[in-house]
């Protein structure tokens, strides 16, 4: 997208992978550098507001099925026993609950002391017990207090620093605990002292883990939100510039119909940017009483050809801006440009009766401000005007390139009372003269018009209005705005520049709408805050999701969601591959008989080697000093594309983390599942039968249990495989384990210790499974909620920088469509209001083509726009090298130039494509050009230099060939109609100036000599022929195209110039200009002396010679 001040993303989380570092801290330095760290923040409160109902419902649950097993279980209960249990499931809302106001300024001290009261509750449960009864019981809640500080209690959103310290403090107390308990027993077991310290250890690492996956989360959130609302209001700049910028250059209606339109053709043909190419619609408006002012500049010529490139467009944007206000100030619509003339329509876009004293108001004014700049500008300059009042139809022609624009007859009675006035004075019709008030100074108009054909044919007299007269009154119907140069510049850069700082400020409101609970009305909202957003956006994901699981409705958006690419998945084999060399390094530790340690060793690397894979790319980014670029190796390419694939492909990735944690489970059991169960039977028998505890020298039945948890709670950080996918593996883990303990090694689970006194030892090792099993399942119900709304929120953002995109581009359309390609560019980037934008070329075609014997009624305004649209169609074919640019359409001359070098700043979104039917401009060039056989060298400068004429004259050629072929078949041209679909073609070539001037509308035109010369060399033409200059003549001789020579043609302020034809046979392709076994040399030298002897020639020779 290409908005001045806008970027497409404000940080591609697809790319994230590609940078160095971790992702994370990556987000964190974009969320500082947008400055949206405060609304990470914000966020963090609102997410631990919202996990306080879980973290209640957990610890009631648990508490409360706890204390049923209790009842039912144990005989004997001591009820002292029982009251730590009960106290939590008391206390526990009552500490959590009164933190539950953000807007509180003592939030954070309330939420931090009760996270420390309920995790200290939770340690009591295990401890009061034990100690009370001086029993060495194993924790039941120690895994739980852990992951429920780190996961789920409010002090975990509220800073790592604070989460950290007291997960540190819940951990020393169960190590202290541990060594108690070990110096109770008899026989120290050293070996599970150790293995319970790396156990609890592992939990902490996997808790810190999950913080940087959810802080990752929570930051994509936030950029989300953010991208979301810069969209928004990058959106409504963007209709706000297109309404502008249509508006500016045609009537409201007309406007919409087209903005419309284009919108359409976007949404049901998005690679086709050459609007309405199919459909070719017209765009046309009948106006029936208007007033039509037809302005000229006096001696334009002159001043373009003495004019330095700078002056002369600051003279034109001066007086053409002037003549804009005057038009804003007497509702006068300007409709165009066309180099030295100023064309405007009062009564349109709606009528006001004074519109004919509006019109020759702003015919005088635009007199007086041209005598000011004549003044300041040291240069005369002069304007003709004509104004006369009828008829029109106002619209816009053709498909690329628009202009909007007026035609009738009477149209054409302005153009004539202009041509025949005088400067100076405004000649008026006696139409628009009964229609004025008698507040005007009149004369009868000039000779020069009674003698006109047009005026004559329409029984017109003309007079000549000089001034107003000194008691004429100012209609009210005429705005009196005080308007200035400055305000009425069509500029919206401050509008972009204001978007960034703008949706940070909205970011304090936005961040309280996140979704971070199923019912928004579980967080305490700020008084100032929409609710009915709020609810809006909890319906809008509720009624697009089930309850349970939050699936999506939708089965597409479902599997869209599963499929998307996993960037953490490389930390979480991290913590896989952790898990593993824990259970390695504690089976050393504790010398089990049973281990066999090459089965484990053989697990552990099958994990290294799938952790190398997934974490090379990072690996290889990480160790690069220069930016990134194709590695050159082989294998390295290879490595980087598996990594991309574990991240990318959820084919690959689902199935590599089931494997992943069943392997982690066979390691974590495999002391089990090779144990010789006879022995360990004789063993515990024997044991009993001397009152001796046993020797495990098999497994401890306590350690199978804790590493059962390890690989359970990784499902925690697993974030890339489905829920119901991670649920299902966790219970057939969980299943597994339940009937290892139950079935087949029941014998040594129920001889280890218990949690509980008089709680059997097998039910105690069920109980602590089973609970952080509850743990892990709501927990991950609400990550995947979390997940979903992100995914939701993304999906949204998604469908609105598709809008916004369809916007762009129709304002890329619309932009293009006024201004050449390279033009656009610049204007669509911030500028100054007084900057100015001009060109001066050395070398460029020209091409002017007129419709000979046109009907300025309906009719005939639709055979224009057919061929106009035809002739847009063929320009499709000319977009290659040698660019042809059309420059606009006036009346029924369509006007290109060639030469423009539009290639340095194509926008490649807008550039039209290059038709396939044309496989190569060589090719085509062919098939009627032949080059002449000269010097390598000398070619290829000729070449170079002046094969824009060659590819102009080619474009000419190819429109004669369509209008003959539109005459052949009839289909445009009735039996009674006038239009005959003749044109007369003029091209010259050399230096011209381009520039944008104009207040209300930015309107590129071109002047200069060569402009002028192609204007006359089409208005003097030839029917179906095409007429060139004598430079142009040279240039074509040089590709082997022959030129005759017509004679002297008079050209306005040149005088008399000698002018050709390009020789064309009957099937329209081009005569050489010498035959193939010719010299080439003697042909030219021949050639140069025909023509000096033709312009040598006497008058009545010269015609006896054409004859």
């Amino acid at each position: 997208m290409d908005f001045p001040g806008y970027k497409e993303n404000v940080m591609d989380f697809r790319l994230l992978s590609d940078m160095p570092g971790l992702e994370w801290k990556l987000l964190r330095y974009k969320c500082r550098d947008l400055k949206l760290e405060g609304i990470y923040q914000r966020l963090g409160q609102l997410l631990s507001i919202a996990l306080v109902p879980q973290v209640i419902i957990v610890v009631e649950l648990l508490m409360l099925i706890h204390v049923i097993l209790l009842f039912s279980l144990v005989k004997d209960i001591n009820l002292i026993t029982v009251l730590p249990y009960l106290a939590v499931m008391l206390l526990t809302p009552l500490f959590l609950l009164a933190s539950r106001d953000p807007n509180n300024e003592h939030y954070h001290r309330s939420a931090i002391l009760g996270s420390w009261l309920v995790a200290f509750f939770l340690i009591t449960t295990d401890l009061i017990p034990a100690l009370y009864l001086n029993s060495a019981l194993k924790p039941n809640f120690d895994h739980v207090a852990i992951v429920l500080v780190y996961l789920m209690l409010p002090i975990g959103c509220l800073g790592n620093e604070r989460v950290h310290i007291l997960g540190l403090v819940v951990s020393l107390v169960y190590i202290v605990y541990a060594v108690w308990m070990l110096l109770k027993i008899s026989e120290h077991k050293l070996g599970e002292l150790v293995g319970y310290v790396m156990y609890i250890l592992f939990l902490n690492l996997m808790c810190v883990s999950f913080l940087g996956f959810r802080e990752y989360n929570l930051r994509r959130s936030v950029l989300t939100r953010y991208q979301s609302l810069y969209l928004n209001m990058v959106y409504e700049v963007a209709m706000k510039k297109e309404k502008a910028l249509l508006h500016s250059i045609m009537p409201l209606m007309l406007a919409r119909t087209l903005q419309d339109a284009i919108t359409t053709h976007i949404e049901e043909d998005p690679n086709n940017l050459v609007p309405f190419s199919k459909t070719r619609l017209l765009f046309m408006e009948p106006h029936p009483e208007v007033s039509i002012l037809e302005a000229d500049i006096v001696n334009f010529t002159r001043l373009t050809t003495t004019m330095a490139v700078p002056e002369l467009v600051t003279t034109l944007h001066e007086l053409f801006s002037s003549f804009d206000l005057a038009a804003n100030r007497n509702r006068a619509t300007r409709i165009k440009l066309q180099g030295d003339s100023y064309t405007c329509v009062t009564g349109i876009p709606s009528y006001f009766g004074a519109h004919a004293n509006a019109c020759v108001n702003m015919a005088l004014d635009m007199i007086e401000l041209s005598r000011k700049v004549s003044q300041r500008r040291g240069h005369k300059i002069e304007v003709r005007v004509g104004v006369h009042s009828g008829e029109i139809m106002a619209g816009i022609i053709g498909h690329t390139k628009w202009q909007f624009d007026v035609w009738s007859k009477d149209v054409d009675i302005a153009y004539r009372l202009e041509a025949s006035g005088l400067p100076g004075m405004v000649h008026v019709s006696s139409t628009t003269l009964n229609l004025l008030d008698n507040y005007y100074e009149y004369e009868n108009g000039t000779e020069t018009a009674k003698v006109d054909p047009v005026l004559q044919l329409n029984n017109l007299e003309t007079y000549l209005i000089k001034s107003r007269l000194p008691d004429y009154v100012e209609s009210e119907e005429f705005e009196d705005d005080d308007f200035s140069l400055k305000d009425y510049r069509l500029y919206f850069g401050n509008d972009y520049e204001d978007i960034v700082r703008k949706a940070q400020r909205e970011m304090v409101n936005e961040v309280e709408h996140i979704p971070v609970n199923r019912v928004q009305s579980c967080k305490f909202r700020t008084k100032r805050q929409n609710k009915e957003k709020d609810l809006d956006e909890e319906y809008q994901f509720n009624v697009n999701t089930y309850y349970l699981f939050t699936i999506f409705r939708s089965w597409e958006m479902e599997w869209s969601f599963g499929k998307r690419p996993d960037q953490m998945m490389k930390y979480s084999l991290v913590m896989v591959a952790y898990a593993g060399f824990t259970f390695l390094c504690v089976n050393m530790i504790q010398g089990i008989d049973a281990v066999y340690y090459p089965t484990l060793i053989m697990f552990f690397s099958i994990i290294l080697f799938v952790l190398f894979l997934a974490a090379f790319k990072k690996l290889w980014l990480g160790r690069r000093l220069t930016p990134p670029t194709q590695p050159s190796s082989f294998l390295t390419r290879w490595l980087i594309k598996a990594s991309n694939l574990i991240e990318q492909s959820v084919y690959l990735r689902v199935p590599l983390a089931m494997t992943m944690l069943f392997i982690l489970y066979v390691m974590s059991s495999q002391e089990v599942f090779s144990c010789d169960i006879a022995k360990l039977e004789v063993e515990i028998i024997d044991s009993e039968l001397h009152d001796l505890e046993p020797r495990m020298f098999c497994f401890f039945p306590w350690e199978i249990t804790y590493s059962v948890v390890m690989v359970l709670s990784l499902i925690l950080i697993i974030i890339g495989v489905p829920l119901l996918i991670k649920l299902c593996v966790g219970l057939t883990i969980l299943g597994l384990h339940l009937v290892t303990v139950h079935e087949y090694y029941g014998f040594a689970f129920e001889r280890s210790e218990t949690t509980f006194v008089g709680l059997e030892s097998s039910l105690a090792h069920t109980w602590y499974v089973v609970a952080f099993w509850i743990l892990v399942t709501v927990r991950e119900g609400y990550l995947n909620y979390l997940l979903k709304v992100s995914y939701f929120m993304r999906v949204c953002f998604e469908k609105r920088v598709h809008e916004t995109m369809i916007k762009s581009r129709s304002i890329k359309i619309i932009m293009t469509n006024i201004l050449p390609n390279h033009v656009a560019e610049v204007f669509k980037e911030p500028r100054r209001s007084d900057e100015l934008y001009y060109e001066n070329f050395s070398q460029v075609a020209v091409m002017f083509a007129t419709i000979e014997n046109y009907e300025s009624d309906m009719s005939g305004l639709r055979v224009l726009h057919e061929i106009i649209c035809t002739f847009d169609d063929l320009l499709v074919d000319y977009q290659s090298r040698n660019q042809i640019e059309k420059i606009k359409v006036m009346g029924w001359t369509y006007i290109v130039a060639c030469g423009l070098e539009v290639d340095h700043n194509i926008d490649p979104a807008i550039i039209i494509p290059v038709s396939s039917d044309r496989e190569s401009e060589n090719s085509q060039k062919s098939s009627s050009v032949r080059s002449l056989p000269i010097d390598e060298e000398e070619f290829n400068g000729a070449a170079e230099k002046d094969e824009d004429i060659l590819v102009m004259t080619q474009f000419a050629l190819d429109l004669l060939r369509i209008m003959r072929e539109i005459r052949s078949k009839n289909v445009l041209f009735g039996a009674n109609s006038r239009v005959t679909g003749s044109l007369k073609i003029g091209i010259a070539n050399g230096p011209l100036m381009a520039g944008v001037v104009g207040l209300s509308k930015p309107h590129y035109d071109i002047w200069g000599h060569t402009v002028n010369m192609a204007s006359r060399m089409s208005s003097t033409g030839v029917l179906d022929a095409i007429h060139v200059t004598k430079s142009t003549s040279k240039i074509l001789r040089t590709f082997n195209i022959r030129c005759n020579y017509r004679g002297q043609t008079y050209v306005k302020g040149v005088g008399e110039v000698p002018t050709y034809l390009v020789a064309l046979d009957q099937k329209l392709q081009f005569q050489e200009h010498y035959k193939i076994n010719d010299s080439s040399k003697d042909s030219l030298i021949s050639v140069e002396l025909i023509d000096e002897k033709e312009r040598k020639t006497p008058k009545k020779k010269k015609e006896k010679f054409e004859g």
